[in-house]
């Protein structure tokens, strides 16, 4: 896991960065690097506030769990009282919520707006549970954690906008820096540099920049 830097993560991918980004790859302040940041900030901002919206191991996210353990809370949490309530809303139940001096004319103890609710939320939860279960066991993706997913998402987010905009550009993996413990050059820079904007973690990346090299 990288390193989580604590501070104020407003203004995400503003002038400074902007510029830091040009200048470490070297690039005139044009009409194309205007396109390219523009591509580059609007796809880092929408995984940044996925990132912010659901469990990761990075430090912008809510909470961190895995897919299993989220399956497993939704089951308990949500799917079990949801199936709890709607048999306790049952017809056949109804005399729990009737009371003698109301002389049989109580209100309906549920209508159906409440019971498609409830039928609505049970689905949308089903489904999310099989969409876990099927990274977890490898039967789409692999098995391969939301955190590293984004992680290397980002990585080949930069890459990709960078050739489509530069293809001239020479896409290099740097140079290992053996006291740093990492590479080193323009391109791994550059990477970091948007992957701390979209993250806020600090990682080396050697090697999702070298999968997408």
């Amino acid at each position: 896991m990288g390193e989580r830097i604590d501070e104020n993560h407003d203004g995400a991918f503003g002038d400074e960065c902007r510029e830091e980004v040009r200048v470490t790859l070297g690039l005139e302040d044009d009409q194309v690097f205007a396109a390219f940041w523009g591509k580059l900030r609007d796809e880092c901002l929408r995984v940044r506030r996925g990132i912010e919206a659901s469990p990761n191991g990075f430090c912008l996210a809510p909470f961190d769990k895995s897919l299993t353990q989220r399956k497993t809370w939704l089951q308990r949490q949500v799917v079990n009282p949801i199936e709890t309530l709607q048999a306790a809303l049952s017809d056949e139940n109804a005399p729990h919520f009737a009371h003698w001096e109301r002389f049989g004319d109580d209100d309906p103890h549920a209508n159906a707006a409440l019971h498609d609710a409830l039928a609505d939320l049970k689905n949308k939860v089903t489904l999310l549970q099989r969409e876990f279960e099927d990274e977890i066991t490898g039967e789409t993706a692999g098995k391969i954690t939301h955190t590293h997913e984004i992680r290397h998402y980002v990585v080949f987010v930069c890459l990709s906008e960078l050739r489509e905009h530069y293809p001239n550009l020479k896409l290099s993996r740097g140079n290992w820096d053996k006291d740093l413990g990492q590479s080193i050059g323009h391109v791994p820079d550059f990477v970091r540099r948007v992957f701390f904007e979209t993250t806020g973690n600090y990682e080396q990346l050697d090697g999702p920049i070298q999968a997408n090299i």
